[in-house]
Order: C-alpha cells, then sequence, then structure tokens
C-alpha cells in the first residue's frame, strides 16, 4: 500500500520501453518443472524486445528462501535456480529487472546479491506532501463541489497507505451519488474517511497506524 508498484508503472512510462510482468496469477503451477517454464518464457520475450523493463511482483512468491523447508521446497528449489541464471543474463542483455515484495525477510539471499539484484530500495509511507499531490490528482478528476479542504484532507490521510487514499477517495464519489449528489463535496469525503479507518497488518482496525516495512 505504500507505491511500489505505481513508481514501477511510472517509470516504465517515462522510459517508453516495453514491459512484461512475471507474477503469481500469470505463471505459477502445480507442476513440477511448469513454473520454471513460463518464467524462462518471459525473460526470452523480455530480452527479445529489449531494451525493456521486466517486473516481478510479489517476489516471495517465487523466490522464498530455499533453507525454509515445506512440502513444495522442491518447486522453490527449481524456481529459484531459473531466476539465478536468467537475472544476470537479462541484465546482460538490456533488461531492467525489477522486483516488489512486502517480506524481504522472506527472500533467498542468494537472489539479493550484487549481480541479481543491485540496489535494494525501502519504500517508505507516503510523505504528507506526496498524499496531497495524489489527493489533487484523484479529486482532480472528478466533478467537485468546490468546498473540499485537501490539505486538512491530506493531514488526516498522512501515514495511511497510498490505497486507502484511492479508496477514501472512490467510496466518497458513491456516497455522493447515492445520495442525489452531481458533485464531490467535503461531507462525502468526510463521510468515506469515518467509514474507513486505518487497518492493522492482519487487516483488522486498530486507532493507531500501522507501519509496515516495505522494500
Amino acid at each position: 500500500g505504500c507505491g511500489k508498484t505505481f513508481a514501477v508503472e511510472r517509470l516504465v512510462e517515462h522510459l517508453g520501453w516495453p514491459s512484461f510482468s512475471i507474477d503469481a496469477s500469470s505463471v505459477a503451477s502445480p507442476y513440477i518443472h511448469e513454473t520454471s517454464r513460463k518464467v524462462a518464457g518471459v525473460f526470452d520475450d523480455a530480452m527479445k524486445n529489449s531494451p525493456s523493463v521486466l517486473m516481478i511482483d510479489e517476489m516471495e512468491a517465487f523466490l522464498a528462501d530455499r533453507d525454509m523447508g515445506s512440502a513444495s521446497s522442491h518447486h522453490r528449489v527449481e524456481e529459484v535456480a531459473e531466476f539465478l541464471r536468467r537475472i544476470p543474463e537479462a541484465v546482460k542483455n538490456h533488461v531492467l529487472v525489477i522486483a516488489m515484495t512486502n517480506r524481504v525477510d522472506m527472500i533467498d539471499p542468494a537472489i539479493l546479491r550484487r549481480g541479481r539484484f543491485d540496489h535494494v530500495i525501502e519504500v517508505g509511507m507516503a510523505s504528507r506532501q506526496e498524499v496531497t499531490s495524489l489527493l489533487e490528482k484523484l479529486v482532480g478528476q472528478l466533478p467537485t463541489s468546490g468546498d473540499i479542504d485537501i490539505s486538512s484532507l491530506a493531514e488526516k490521510l498522512s501515514g495511511r497507505p497510498l490505497s486507502d487514499i484511492a479508496f477514501v477517495v472512490r467510496e466518497g464519489a458513491r456516497l455522493a451519488a447515492r445520495a442525489g449528489k452531481s458533485a464531490l463535496d467535503a461531507a462525502s469525503l468526510s463521510e468515506a474517511l469515518a467509514a474507513s479507518p486505518a487497518r492493522d497488518r492482519d487487516g483488522g482496525e486498530k486507532r493507531g497506524i500501522g507501519f509496515v516495512w516495505e522494500r
């Protein structure tokens, strides 16, 4: 919820390069060798279209520490080995490989060595300035009543995940439409904010703001 994927998407737009992605929904398989085969196919496509960007989302799904034993450990060893072989090859062929995770502690140490991922960047929660910028963009895309105080709203949302901020704006717009209003107003946003308290890491509500260490 801190904007990792959003930031990578903006980077891809800035570069203007073809982009390819690896995530559990697109390559995961219960069959031995099948996931590795699909991963290899994505790397091949990225190299054929270089310079390009290859994004690995939720990398702990594929690159978890091989010493963490489980029933699927034989799958993991093969998948990690495929990435270890493919990442340096892709880099030499002008592919920028970017991986994202909320659980860097789970990643196999071999993956984090120089030559695979040279830089590990911690993405913290958005600052008030960044929250303000996102609110201005989201609210600016909607018809508004003119009574919305972006600065005040940003102060209340500072420290929350960016996904929470987007939700409050969407929910405010839904509540305004449900009330028969033709534009988003401050009252609808306040109602949406009150209905969406911060959640802790397990999804439960709490009074304080939870911080999740992310990279």
